[in-house]
Order: C-alpha cells, then sequence, then structure tokens
C-alpha cells in the first residue's frame, strides 16, 4: 500500500523517514502552497472569501526561493498514485491553514483518502501514534487563520499604502503598528517622568558587613521618613534628616538581638513557553527573537547527532506550560537516578503551573521540552553546533529543574544598637539546593549572602569603618529590548507563540526603531508614522483592539463565532477612517535644494529613504534620472586610496555605521571599517594604507589565529 505523508518542512524528512516503513514517500510543502492574490484586496469585498493564488516562481531565485508551482504538481502527481494521504503539517492554525491548502488543490477522488494527523514531537512514538488519531481536517482552525489573513490584508494594504503615499513609508500594519505603539508609548513615558530623591544612612563595619537602618531613635525629632520606601530600611525625604540621625551616631555598633533562624524556600520556574524562551535567549545568550526563532525550529525538526538525525526539542510554538504524564516519569526517573530522591519535586507543581496560565492559553501543546531528558547537554558537546547546544542546553537546564525539589535557605538577622537607632544585617545560606543543582537564573534573586556567624555575640561592640549618607533617585522606566517588549506583548494579551517573533522584529525590518544597547529606539520616520496612525486610527492602533482580535480568533477556532461576522462589522468603520486619513492628513513633500542635478539638470530634492527615513538629495526627474548624493558631505580624508590614489572618504551606511570608502566608487570599490582604519593610523602613523589584496590576508591570518585559540 502506497501512503504519502506532507509535511511542511524539509529539514524533517530525514528525521521521519527513520520512523517510518518502505511505503511512506514523504514531500515538504516548504511553508504555505498559496497565497492571498496579489491584485485588489486579496479576498472578495462581499462574501470575503480569500483569492487564492499558487505563487509563481521567482526571476530573481535566492537560495531560500522554493517554486511553489513545481511542489504543487509534485503533491497532485504523488497523491493520484497513493492509496492513503496523510497531512501532518505543524499543529497550530497555521499549519491548519496548510493542510486545508494541500486538501484543497486535490481533485475529490483524492481528497477522499487525505486524513490529518499531528504530532507534538518528532520521536517515533508520537509519529507512529499520531496514526492512531488521525481526524478530518479542523475547519474552525482554518477559519481562524482565513480571519486573520483577511484583517491583516485589509489593515495592511490600506495602511501601508495610506503611509506611502502620504508620508514616504514603507509600510504599516496591524501587528508592527501595535509594537512600534508599545516602543513609542514607553519612549513617552520616559519623557514625562519626573524623579523623586530619598536619602539612606548606609554603615559599614570594620569587618566589612553592611548595616541597614532598621529604625530611627524615639528621641530624634523632625525627622522626614520617605513615605514611598520600597526597601526594608528607613529612607529619608530630605538630607537634613539623615543628617540629623547621623550626627547622633558614635562610631560603636553593639549587637543587640540575634534572632532564631528563619527557613524559608524557592520554587523553580515552569517550562519554557515561546515568549519566555524568547526572553531568556535574549537575555542571557544574548541572541535575537528572530535567531532564537530560527534555532529553535531546527531543534525541533531534526539536527545530525553521530550521523543520525534527532529531533531534540518538543513543538517550540506553545503557550502552555504543561508536561505529559510519560515525560514526566521518564524526568522524574532520571532526577531519581542522578541526583537521589531528595532532589524529586512535587509532581502537582505540573498541574499548579497550568491553572495558572490564565484565560487566553490555547494549551494546545506541552511545554518547550527536550524530548528525551537522558540526552544531557554534556553528550552533546563538540557534536552539534555552538548555538544549538546553547538553546538546548537552556531548555533541558530549565526543565528538569521545573520537576526538582525547592531550593531551601536559613536566614539569621543580627540587630545593633548605636545610640537608640536599630540596625540589623543578615546572613542567608543555601542549605538545600535543590532545583538549583542544575539550574540557577544568571539574574538569580536567591543569592546566598553568608556572613561569619561565630564573631557576633549579645553586647559584643564593633568599630565602624564608614557611617555616610547616600542620595537616590528614582529611575524612569527602561527602553524595550527584544525580550521585555515579548513579555510585555504576552501580559497584555497581545500577539500569540507564532507571532512574537515578528512582532519584535518587525519594526527594525521597516526601520521604524533601532537597538542602541539592545534598547528599542524610534526613528525619525518611526515616530512620524505612530504619530499619524494613532492620530486618525485610535481605535486600530492600540493594544485592545489586538487582544479583542486574538480572542475573536480564539472563538472562532473553537466554532463559537462566525469567522466573517466580526470583520464585516469592523470593514465600514475602518474605510471610513481611511478616507478620512486620505482627505485630512497633510502629505509629506520633499524640500528643495536650491540648486541643479549636475546629471540632468532638473532640481534637486531632500528625500526619505522609505526604510528607516534618513535623508539623502536625489533628482526630482527619478525614476528617468537617478542621480543621488549623501545629504551630509562625507568628510575627505588626508590618506589617498592605495588602489588608485583617489581622495578616501569617511562614508555612513544606511544602517549608520561609519566605513572609508573610495571617492572613486564605482569605478574603485576599495573599502576600510573606520575602526580598522583608526587602528591602523593609530599604530602606523605616516605609512599607507593596506591595498586589498593586504587587507584580505590580514582577514585570513586573523582568522587562522582564532582558529588556532580554539
Amino acid at each position: 500500500m502506497r501512503k504519502l505523508l506532507v509535511i511542511e518542512s524539509p529539514n524533517k524528512i530525514k528525521t521521519l523517514s527513520k520512523y517510518l516503513d518502505s511505503d511512506f514517500e514523504i514531500i515538504a510543502t516548504i511553508g504555505h502552497i498559496r497565497d492571498m492574490s496579489p491584485f485588489g484586496m486579496g479576498f472578495d469585498k462581499e462574501t470575503l472569501e480569500p483569492k487564492w493564488i499558487v505563487p509563481k516562481a521567482s526571476k530573481k531565485k535566492t537560495k531560500n526561493d522554493s517554486n511553489k508551482e513545481e511542489i504543487v504538481k509534485e503533491i497532485l502527481k504523488k497523491s493520484s498514485k497513493a492509496d492513503e494521504i496523510y497531512l501532518a503539517t505543524d499543529p497550530d492554525r497555521e499549519g491548519e491553514a496548510i493542510a486545508w491548502h494541500v486538501f484543497d488543490v486535490l481533485d475529490k477522488k483524492d481528497q477522499a483518502k487525505c486524513k490529518r494527523i499531528a504530532f507534538n514531537e518528532i520521536t517515533k512514538t508520537a509519529v507512529l501514534d499520531s496514526f492512531n488519531n488521525k481526524r478530518d481536517i479542523d475547519f474552525n482552525l482554518v477559519h481562524s487563520q482565513f480571519s486573520r489573513r483577511v484583517t491583516d490584508r485589509l489593515i495592511g494594504f490600506k495602511l501601508s499604502r495610506l503611509m506611502n503615499v502620504k508620508l514616504k513609508a514603507e509600510s504599516a500594519g496591524r501587528v508592527q503598528s501595535v509594537a512600534l505603539k508599545f516602543i513609542e508609548d514607553r519612549e513617552k513615558e520616559i519623557n514625562a517622568f519626573k524623579p523623586d530623591f530619598w536619602f539612606t544612612l548606609d554603615a559599614v563595619l570594620v569587618d566589612g558587613n553592611s548595616l541597614i537602618l532598621k529604625s530611627v531613635s524615639s528621641s530624634l525629632n523632625n525627622i522626614n521618613v520617605w513615605e514611598k520606601s520600597f526597601s526594608t530600611g528607613v529612607n529619608f525625604s530630605d538630607k537634613e534628616s539623615a543628617n540629623a540621625v547621623l550626627n547622633s551616631l558614635n562610631d560603636e555598633f553593639i549587637v543587640s538581638s540575634i534572632e532564631e533562624p528563619s527557613y524559608s524556600s524557592s520554587s523553580p520556574k515552569p517550562v519554557y513557553k515561546t515568549s519566555t524562551l524568547q526572553q531568556d535567549a535574549i537575555n542571557k545568550l544574548g541572541w535575537s527573537s528572530k535567531k532564537t526563532t530560527i534555532v529553535a525550529q531546527r531543534l525541533y525538526e531534526g539536527i545530525d547527532v553521530d550521523g543520525n538525525q534527532i529531533a531534540l526539542i518538543s513543538y517550540p510554538r506553545t503557550d502552555s506550560v504543561r508536561l505529559s504524564n510519560t515525560f514526566i516519569d521518564a524526568c522524574q526517573s532520571f532526577i531519581k537516578k542522578e541526583f537521589g530522591n531528595e532532589y524529586l519535586g512535587d509532581n502537582s507543581v505540573n498541574k499548579l503551573t497550568k491553572e495558572k496560565q490564565g484565560a487566553n492559553v490555547q494549551d494546545a501543546h506541552e511545554g518547550i521540552r527536550p524530548i528525551d531528558v537522558s540526552i544531557t547537554p554534556k553528550s552533546l558537546q563538540g557534536k552539534i553546533s555552538k548555538d544549538d547546544l546553547s538553546l538546548y542546553k537552556l531548555i533541558w537546564e530549565r526543565t528538569l529543574a521545573s520537576l526538582m525539589s525547592n531550593a531551601k535557605f536559613k536566614r539569621v538577622t543580627i540587630k545593633f544598637d548605636n545610640n537608640g537607632n536599630e540596625f540589623y544585617t543578615f546572613s542567608r545560606e543555601c542549605i538545600f539546593d535543590g532545583f538549583r543543582k542544575v539550574y540557577v537564573d544568571y539574574e538569580d534573586k536567591d543569592k546566598e549572602a553568608i556572613i561569619d556567624l561565630s564573631k557576633y555575640k549579645i553586647d559584643s561592640k564593633f568599630k565602624s569603618k564608614s557611617i555616610e549618607v547616600n542620595d537616590h533617585q528614582t529611575t524612569p522606566p527602561p527602553r524595550y529590548t527584544q525580550a521585555t517588549l515579548i513579555a510585555e506583548l504576552e501580559k497584555a494579551g497581545v500577539g500569540r507563540p507564532s507571532t512574537y517573533s515578528s512582532m519584535a522584529n518587525i519594526a527594525l525590518e521597516r526601520g521604524y526603531a533601532e537597538l542602541d544597547k539592545r534598547s528599542f529606539v524610534m526613528t525619525d520616520m518611526g515616530k512620524e508614522v505612530i504619530a499619524q496612525l494613532e492620530k486618525y486610527f485610535p481605535d486600530v492602533i492600540n493594544k485592545d483592539f489586538t487582544k479583542g482580535m486574538e480572542e475573536h480568533l480564539d472563538k472562532i477556532a473553537s466554532g463559537t463565532e462566525d469567522w466573517k461576522q466580526w470583520i464585516k462589522e469592523f470593514l465600514p468603520i475602518f474605510n471610513n477612517e481611511v478616507d478620512n486619513a486620505y482627505q485630512n492628513m497633510e502629505k509629506k513633500e520633499d524640500e528643495k535644494v536650491g540648486r541643479d542635478c549636475p546629471k540632468c539638470g532638473k532640481e534637486l530634492l531632500v528625500k526619505h529613504a522609505r526604510r528607516g527615513g534618513s535623508k539623502f538629495i536625489g533628482c526630482s526627474g527619478y525614476p528617468e534620472c537617478t542621480y543621488l548624493e549623501p545629504f551630509e558631505k562625507p568628510q575627505i580624508l588626508e590618506q589617498k586610496c592605495p588602489e588608485c590614489n583617489s581622495d578616501l572618504l569617511m562614508r555612513k551606511s544606511k544602517r549608520g555605521s561609519s566605513f572609508v570608502g573610495c571617492s572613486g566608487y564605482p569605478k574603485c570599490n576599495y573599502i576600510m571599517s573606520d575602526k580598522a582604519y583608526n587602528k591602523f593610523i593609530s599604530e602606523n602613523p605616516n605609512q599607507p594604507l593596506p591595498n586589498k589584496k593586504q587587507l584580505e590576508e590580514s582577514k585570513k591570518s586573523s582568522i587562522q589565529k582564532l582558529i588556532k585559540k580554539s
């Protein structure tokens, strides 16, 4: 019997082939095989039905291009010869829609052979079990995806055209605009922020231990305590109060009491879901959300380990932290064997974390976990790439820790008296590491603070090393990083696992924001775009609209709402707002330079790049005349080009970084980074710059040194 298995990614084929018999043939769609028509809105204005087309092959082929026409032909050909057809696209709404597209292009005879299967992990057990749970395509999930696509096309097309016509901006859309709105709102908070000031009295003993002021002597009057205190000590609202207490102190602190030890515990965090994995990979590994998505997908689909194709993690797009009982049992056996019974956590933790997830969670999958907990990060060292190992280690440690026992701490507080003023210090010691045996957060809030308690006895006297008043002030909220933006989007109920990465990246890709030390900073074009969108589309460009849409999509997916109804109600309101914006939004005009184009004689204008809005000077005769020049004249350097002896210029790239280039470009394409240039000049004064061949040899030499070191 001939069987056809249709999947999304060709990277899974090698892994799946190990688990299936020779009756199976596997074909990959490489994502969607059809898309909405690029003509008009791409859907029928009356019925809202999408107009699907198979995209034609690109004339300018790149490495990642796929010929959808050829893929569809191959699917049709192999389906006609198969006795059974299994649609095994990814286990989410988009995967369900891709399965439907494959189903829809088949003739009725072949459609009758189709069944939908799905697996959350690519293991032999999961894959073979999926055939015991075959089903028909879930049209509720498909319609939910239709609704998302139609709404995004409707909003994206109309807003993008408006922004292009009025502001010469590249695009706008539902997803990218709400993310940009978050960034802009945070910038407003920062600009409007007014700091609060407070003062502390800080003492350090000669043995190096710091003391915290717990209470002020009752004999002191007119002491103003800062009411917004958020610490465990006394803070003062003015310096005079702090100095009054300081002046009442002598240089000797007497131990007044040593409290009985108190005990506390620290619980492990649940396994990763998409948003928390994104946040930790950004914060701990220094990655971008895009890179995290790519590496996680690779670990899910399968990578080569000692000549075998192995899938290492479960499905990475999930908003659940649930774990299967089968996996929990295997994990607990591993913990017991490797660490002992005392490290086993409470199995009810798994149930508790599920209950805490909130109303928006779809919980269609498990949390992100290793396929096999016995495949340790250590066992993979030197066998997979550094990036793959880094992310796998993060996931493995977090998962194992989530099922381990709490860490336990012992705290002893020592109080001191100084002329009626009470100070304290404490010792905090981890007496059982529990889950910390394998997982300690990079910014661990449960740090130890161990002091030698044997030195402290009641009535013991200690000299001070220093006692001083220090001033403090509140700081504005920090700008969003990709990690904190994803966290805030999730908290607001905006987006889903499949959209977090794109929402955190699209403002950068469109040039509406830039990363400065990993934090989002709006570009001038981004500020202008969001200001106009807020003015004319306040009901669309906000988190409540996006959150509400996600809730509608969830209802459609569950079958409790018609997929067209909400769009039909929204459409006329949105169209009126678009018409109003076209009539009233001021059009951005190009500024005149005051001189003519040296190429054709027409007027030169100050233009703005669509991506990022950076300025440049171009000919008003474009596209017939393509003359352009930088807005700011590049600096002419003293050195001459070592290739052609023309002037060298300090130029700026489109991204704003500086580099040295030849003024004879494009005839001479000599280029050198500004760092390399400055270093060479400082180390080799009065020496000619290296030519292209010498620069290339220098690069090779550096690479060889790195290889030797590694």
